[in-house]
C-alpha cells in the first residue's frame, strides 16, 4: 500500500544519503595512510636506505608503493609522519580514534619483510612481519609463514595487539635480499570497525538493502 511504499522509500533514501556522504569522504571510520596517495607518502617517508618508487602494479586502484634498494636495511620511514597523532584504543569513538589496521603488500621473492608503526609508548615496537624477522627487529608479530610473492591483504587488531598508545609513524621496510628485490605495499588504512569497507562494498550493501525492502 501507499503507507508501506513511503516508508520503504524514507528508509531507503536516507540509507542512500549516509552511503553518499561516506563515498565523498564524510567518513571518520577509517584513515587512508596509503591507497592512491603514493606520491605524498613518498615525499613524507624521506628517511631510510631505501628506493621508494610509485608503480601501477596495485592491489586496488591504479598505484602502489614499491621500496627497493641494494643495500641496507632497505627501507624508508618517517617516526612523526605530518599530522599524525591518532589514538590506538579499546573503543574508538573521537575522529583520531581507531583500533585495526588493514595493509596489502607482496614481495618479489626473498625470505622476509616487515611493516614497522612507531608510538608513544613503544617508539617503533609495533611490526608485522612475513616470512623469516631478518634483522631480528622485536617485538614483531609474524602474520604469515611465507612472504607473499602475490598481493596478501592483512587486518590487525592493533589495540589486541600492542595495547593502547598513539600513532606518529610508519616504516615500509623491504629487507631486499637480492638485486633489488624489493616489497610492495598498498591499501594501508586505520579504522574502527573490524572490517574497512570500500567504495565495491558500499554499493554492494546498498543493493542488499534494496532486495530486502522489496521482500
Amino acid at each position: 500500500n501507499l503507507r508501506k511504499t513511503t516508508l520503504i522509500l524514507t528508509v531507503v533514501l536516507a540509507f542512500v544519503l549516509v552511503q553518499t556522504l561516506a563515498l565523498a569522504g564524510v567518513d571518520n571510520s577509517k584513515f587512508v595512510i596509503l591507497d592512491e596517495n603514493v606520491d605524498e607518502v613518498i615525499k613524507a617517508i624521506a628517511s631510510g636506505s631505501g628506493t621508494p618508487e610509485k608503480v601501477d602494479d596495485a592491489y586496488q586502484g591504479k598505484e602502489a608503493l614499491y621500496i627497493g634498494g641494494t643495500g641496507g636495511d632497505g627501507q624508508n620511514f618517517n617516526p612523526a609522519m605530518p599530522g599524525w597523532n591518532f589514538k590506538i584504543t579499546e573503543t574508538p569513538s573521537a575522529d583520531d580514534e581507531f583500533r585495526y589496521i588493514t595493509f596489502a603488500w607482496k614481495k618479489k621473492s626473498g625470505t622476509g619483510f616487515q611493516l614497522q608503526l612507531h608510538g608513544d609508548p613503544g617508539t617503533w615496537g609495533h611490526r608485522y612481519h612475513a616470512g623469516a624477522n631478518i634483522k631480528g627487529w622485536n617485538p614483531s608479530i609474524q602474520v604469515s609463514e611465507e612472504v607473499p610473492t602475490k598481493w596478501e591483504k592483512q587486518t590487525r587488531d592493533l589495540f589486541k595487539d600492542w595495547e593502547a598508545f598513539t600513532l606518529t609513524g610508519i616504516a615500509f621496510t623491504a629487507w631486499p635480499d637480492g638485486d633489488d628485490n624489493g616489497g610492495f605495499w598498498d591499501y594501508v588504512i586505520l579504522h574502527k570497525d573490524p572490517e574497512v569497507q570500500t567504495a565495491v562494498e558500499f554499493k554492494n550493501r546498498l543493493t542488499t538493502k534494496w532486495a530486502e525492502l522489496k521482500k
